[in-house]
This record gives C-alpha cells, structure tokens and sequence, in this order.
C-alpha cells in the first residue's frame, strides 16, 4: 500500500516517513514497584549424569 502511495505522489517512503527515537522507561511487571530482574529470568544450563 505504501508503494502504491508513493507511485501517485511521485515520491519515496522517506519523503512520507520521518523517523523519531524516543528513550522508554523499563517493563514492569503487574504489582511490581522494580525493573524486571533480567538475570533471574535467564535460563540456567543443565547438567546430565548417567542414571545408576
């Protein structure tokens, strides 16, 4: 749809889109006051020992 666009108007999705970045706070969990704890959440490695 966005090249369809840019064929009528004679012009590129850059003419049309301007880019913008913004610095969003951390998630938070429902009921949580802290920032998600990222390394508890990290899955750990198994160990496996033969059975005997």
């Amino acid at each position: 749809m966005l090249a369809t666009v840019c064929d009528i108007l004679d012009c590129t999705p850059t003419d049309l889109i301007t880019p913008s970045a913004q610095n969003l706070p951390a998630r938070r969990a429902v009921g949580e006051d802290a920032p998600i704890n990222l390394a508890a959440r990290r899955p750990t490695r198994v160990r496996l020992t033969p059975e005997g």
